[in-house]
């Protein structure tokens, strides 16, 4: 979805360059932060009983499922578990 008229995204990108390297780092670092969190909430209440580490695999699968094949990706999170 992009409902932003051009010229306020215009507007939008001469802010961001404005920003030093180190401040847009930093607001990936916070924008990745503010998703994870979000979707540990939603897998949280949608399996209240999930344990720490299931959180942990279903979050690397989400993050991660357009990265690996489907079997690397089944192998990565076996291992995940184990490792626990």
């Amino acid at each position: 979805m992009n409902d932003t008229p051009e010229e306020i995204r215009k507007i939008q990108f001469e802010i961001l360059n404005k920003r030093s390297d180190v401040e847009k780092i930093k607001g990936l670092f916070d924008l990745t932060e503010l998703s994870r969190k979000i979707i540990v909430d939603q897998l949280r209440k949608k399996n209240p009983e999930m344990s720490e580490t299931g959180l942990k695999v279903e979050l690397f699968r989400i993050f991660y499922k357009d990265d690996f094949e489907p079997e690397k990706l089944d192998e990565i999170s076996k291992f995940l578990r184990k490792k626990g």
